[in-house]
């Protein structure tokens, strides 16, 4: 998640601006923003941004860690300036659909987008080849709607994988048994049993909670049981212990065929 609440206090002015500091949380209406070309900051937090703001802003700064939340910012391609980039979290922007090209940004490790409500298509995410985190998902009310995961199977350096509240068109979770070095994937439960139970066989050493036929959870109106799988039902544990059983087989018998065929 995008981790608000952590930035600094956001200046409304950097007239006077200690030439030292490293770390800087600034909005698009800050006033004397030129004097960001006078200082060497390390990790910046922008907020409430439009295109010339932000087109603006990326002129004078090449931050590690560069911070961006509210932004209705249509074209990003200003980020392929910034060379020194290690991690880079985008919150909430209803306006991109294409990213930028990130084979420019080759010290980028790390990458979240979230609330990017127009955004389709993630060709571009598959040349940040170093990136070993990636999180990409949706606003609270908005899911992610993208059309296929292919372009992740590229990032085979990636350890760490999230997408939350995301709809993939294709339905498919295919191109990430290509992620080997991946330890650990939260995903969540918006696709189709058979596709967690085919990763599950592939990626035997990464941990994730849906590779397994169901997960137990807090009890809510009598259900403590939710099975894994887009429109699987949530169960209770005592009452539906057939149902929960016969589920269980479905999705093992998912699990045998395809490790038979992979033989």
């Amino acid at each position: 998640m995008f981790p608000i609440g952590e930035q600094p206090r956001i200046l409304k002015d950097l007239a006077g601006i200690n030439e030292d500091v490293q770390e800087l949380a600034i909005s698009g209406k800050t006033k004397n923003i030129e004097l960001l070309g006078e200082l060497k900051i390390r990790d910046l937090w922008i907020f409430t941004v439009n295109q010339t703001q932000f087109d603006k802003i990326m002129e004078y700064v090449n931050p590690e860690i560069l911070y961006i939340d509210e932004m209705r910012v249509e074209n990003l391609s200003k980020l392929q300036k910034m060379s020194n980039l290690r991690r880079l979290y985008l919150g909430w922007n209803p306006k991109n659909t294409d990213l930028w090209d990130l084979s420019y940004n080759n010290n980028l490790s790390y990458l979240l987008i979230q609330g990017f409500s127009k955004l389709e298509d993630l060709s571009p995410i598959k040349d940040g080849k170093k990136l070993e985190g990636l999180f990409l998902g949706g606003a609270i009310m908005k899911t992610l709607n993208v059309k296929t995961l292919d372009p992740i199977g590229d990032l085979v350096e990636l350890n760490e994988l999230t997408l939350m509240n995301i709809k993939v068109q294709d339905r498919s979770l295919e191109p990430l048994m290509n992620l080997k070095r991946l330890k650990k994937l939260n995903v969540s439960n918006q696709l189709p049993m058979e596709e967690y139970a085919k990763l599950s066989v592939v990626l035997q050493n990464t941990e994730c909670e849906f590779f397994k036929p169901y997960v137990r959870m807090e009890s809510t109106e009598g259900k403590d049981i939710m099975m894994i799988g887009r429109k699987r039902p949530f169960l209770n544990s005592k009452i539906d212990a057939g149902k929960i059983r016969k589920y269980e087989q479905e999705f093992k018998t998912v699990q045998e065929e395809f490790r038979d065929g992979m033989k």
